[in-house]
């Protein structure tokens, strides 16, 4: 466009760059000086300060490697269904761990000031804790330990929850090496059943919890010895010398201790079917796994504030086996 003034013609650069930005690039757009960009979720983009789509969601990663699963699941799976991002730290230990593939922040300042949605009541399904705006960007945390907030994108979560190789190679290595050990030479001829104990910071709690008993622990082996022909059971724990000595003695066992949680996790998900006794670490277990899981059924301590907000319905699926 050009205008006459004083016998000269002038163009105006700064109404065409607007028009080619327009016409080019739609998805860009302007508000209170801040650009607005916006990035497809499922991707491996890197985003800066102030460089983020309005619709954008935040997990709030914190806790043990279980506690951050359920949060970047429901998350992601929110995400999905709004039609929004989700943005994780570039650093993030689900992003070394797995092959999440999503917008990565390379600075935690980009999400921090945004409001915060918060689940207060972790192993309970809060179905109004979603109703936030789709437009909205938000910080989006704590619990969230209920397989509701994102079965509708089981398939999709699953292909993001994939071990990255290095992980699952040794992984499997390790698998092997039990397999060759007992001169098991198929693995059609065996049923491998990961075990996870947990004791550590639960033992002596007084936040509710029940630690998994021998008696437990006995019940749970002989459900899968008595449903299937030739089982072993590969037990990782965090209190390996407790677990040594109270699994029963019937049974075959290997007991594995890579160093790392995340080689642990890798290695019994390998197996065919889970046994869990309490806490998140072992819930994904049984989920990634994807055959049968037998949990601790009386996992909250009677008249504990853990029994008032566990509702085993929203937190335990419901073919899986309490005992």
């Amino acid at each position: 466009m050009f205008f006459h003034a004083k016998n000269e013609f002038f163009f105006f650069p700064g109404i065409a760059i607007a028009l080619i930005v327009y016409f080019l690039f739609g998805h860009i757009v302007l508000k209170s000086k801040t650009t607005v960009i916006a990035v497809p979720l499922d991707s491996n983009t890197i985003v800066t300060t102030k460089s983020y789509k309005k619709g954008s969601i935040c997990p709030i990663l914190q806790g043990g490697l279980g506690n951050r699963l359920f949060q970047f699941s429901t998350a992601f799976a929110a995400a999905k269904s709004k039609g929004m991002d989700i943005l994780i730290p570039s650093d993030a230990q689900i992003r070394q761990v797995f092959e999440i593939n999503v917008t990565f922040t390379n600075t935690s300042q980009l999400c921090k000031g945004l409001p915060k949605v918060l689940d207060k009541a972790s192993p309970t399904y809060d179905r109004t804790i979603l109703n936030f705006s789709s437009s909205s960007n938000i910080q989006l945390g704590y619990g969230l330990q209920s397989w509701k907030y994102f079965y509708k994108y089981d398939k999709q979560l699953r292909k993001q929850l994939t071990f990255q190789k290095h992980i699952k190679d040794a992984a499997k290595q390790e698998i092997y090496k039990i397999l060759r050990k007992r001169n098991i030479t198929s693995r059609k001829d065996i049923t491998l059943v990961g075990v996870h104990i947990r004791r550590g910071d639960k033992v002596g709690n007084n936040d509710g919890f029940n630690i998994a008993t021998p008696d437990y622990l006995n019940r749970a082996v002989n459900y899968y010895v008595t449903k299937y022909k030739s089982v072993l059971f590969i037990v990782i724990s965090d209190g390996m010398e407790w677990s040594k000595h109270n699994m029963p003695t019937h049974v075959p066992i290997e007991y594995v201790s890579l160093g790392k949680s995340e080689l642990d996790m890798a290695t019994v998900v390998q197996c065919d079917h889970t046994i869990m006794t309490i806490g998140t670490f072992g819930w994904w277990i049984g989920y990634l796994t994807n055959g049968e899981v037998v949990y601790l059924k009386d996992a909250a301590r009677k008249g504990s504030r853990f029994e008032r907000i566990l509702n085993h319905e929203d937190h335990f699926y419901s073919h899986w086996r309490g005992l």
